[in-house]
């Protein structure tokens, strides 16, 4: 995709990280801001071009550059903002490419109404949507704390943390043949404390790593034995805070006939979410409340999923959920500096929306047949999906001969079925 300039609003966590990742990889970045403090502090962080202003005006967008942009990217908190701003994109200035934050299914369902009127190429991305993707993929794979899945779902990306009676401590990764016999599967990438590493064949993997294994979805229950996984749990699934990420994954889990139990302690909000959900017992109280856990036989609940708008209380109620006997603790918080320490915070997995927002946004920036796309735990490693033309390097031999520079690795082919 042939991009040019491009052009954030909102320089928030979102739009920081993108322009600087967009930065990096050699784009002229222009990010628009509204609050003057933070203008100053990002102008000291970033290699962009930083304009103060409302990025839902045309004056601001004009002084930015939007008519030499070719893709705006309006990633503000607001819904209502990045609406405006990619209609004007779209619309106004005719931008050939457009990509915008919501949160909300119907604003998102009338901006992709009105983008396919246009010729600007618009999308959307939706991070509690991509929350409740991740959740609802985590929850296939016991034991991961990290799942991502490519070729329409045929294979799966998941990270295992590696104890020390593992078969896999002081293995190479050259040897993983002798486990997985039968069974294609490659390790991708390791996480060794707060390092970082594409393996190569004589790469050992050590007691603590966090080790990312591709794994055909076919391959699954095998791999799982073989990693050490523990036996899946069947039993009911709690879900506490009925925010909007809450109530769509309950929905979700309620129309694939899992046993739910949601936890709400606004009264109001509690009673709305009982009246949307069907078969989801909806109790009132926290899930920081040790009571009330107990009471519900919390050592019974296969997954504890913590989805409240207080982040640090998803942390305590997490934590918690693992102390009283809960099979598995997800929670949400949406701090990237926190993300890369699941392990050393007792989670089992770790959702954050804006890192998922990140990914989902490189995805569709990249382009150029790229078809999906993720990073590990935070922003050091990316796993993208790419369909290869003629003339691309990595049609012109054998792999062993093309030559990737260090730290790429070509983890799956899809051929045909």
């Amino acid at each position: 995709m042939e991009l040019g300039d491009i052009l954030i609003v909102g320089g928030g966590l979102v739009g920081q990280n993108l322009a600087e990742r967009l930065s990096r990889d050699g784009y002229n970045v222009t990010l628009v801001e509204r609050d003057p403090e933070k203008v100053r502090e990002l102008s000291d962080l970033l290699d962009a071009r930083i304009v103060e202003g409302d990025g839902a005006t045309t004056p601001v967008l004009r002084e930015a550059g939007i008519e030499s942009a070719g893709l705006v990217v309006a990633a503000t908190e607001r819904d209502e903002c990045n609406l405006v701003a990619g209609f004007l994109a779209s619309h106004v200035f005719e931008t050939p490419h457009v990509v915008v934050r919501v949160r909300d299914p119907l604003h998102e369902d009338g901006f992709q109404k009105a983008s396919a009127k246009q010729a600007s190429d618009g999308v959307c991305v939706n991070p509690d949507t991509a929350s409740v993707d991740r959740i609802a993929a985590l929850l296939e794979v016991p034991g991961a704390v990290d799942v991502m899945q490519f070729f329409g779902g045929g294979m799966l990306v998941a990270g295992f943390r590696i104890s020390p009676s593992s078969d896999f401590a002081g293995l190479r990764v050259s040897d993983m043949s002798l486990l997985f016999a039968g069974t294609p599967t490659l390790a991708v990438a390791i996480q060794r404390r707060r390092d970082w590493i594409v393996p190569g064949g004589t790469e050992a993997i050590e007691a603590g790593d966090l080790v990312y294994f591709a794994i055909a979805r076919s391959e699954l229950h095998d791999v799982l034995s073989l990693v050490g996984a523990p036996p899946e749990r069947h039993g009911r699934i709690m879900v506490d805070g009925a925010t909007s990420i809450g109530l769509a994954l309950a929905k979700r889990l309620e129309a694939s006939d899992e046993r739910v139990v949601m936890l709400e302690d606004d009264l109001a909000v509690a009673e709305r979410a009982a009246s949307e959900l069907s078969h989801v017992l909806v109790i009132r109280g926290r899930g920081t409340d040790q009571a009330l856990l107990e009471e519900e036989e919390i050592d019974q609940v296969s997954t504890f999923v913590a989805l409240t708008d207080d982040h640090e209380s998803n942390l305590v109620a997490g934590l918690l959920a693992k102390r009283l006997g809960a099979g598995r603790s997800i929670v949400l918080v949406d701090n990237p500096a926190m993300v890369s320490m699941v392990g050393d915070m007792g989670m089992d997995a770790i959702i954050s929306p804006r890192l998922l927002t990140i990914g989902q946004m490189i995805q569709h920036i990249r382009g150029g047949g790229v078809r999906s796309g993720a990073a590990l735990l935070g922003d050091e490693v990316e796993i993208v999906e790419v369909e290869v033309e003629e003339g691309c390097l990595l049609v012109s031999g054998p792999l062993m001969e093309v030559k990737l520079p260090q730290g790429i690795l070509v983890v799956a082919l899809q051929r045909g079925e």
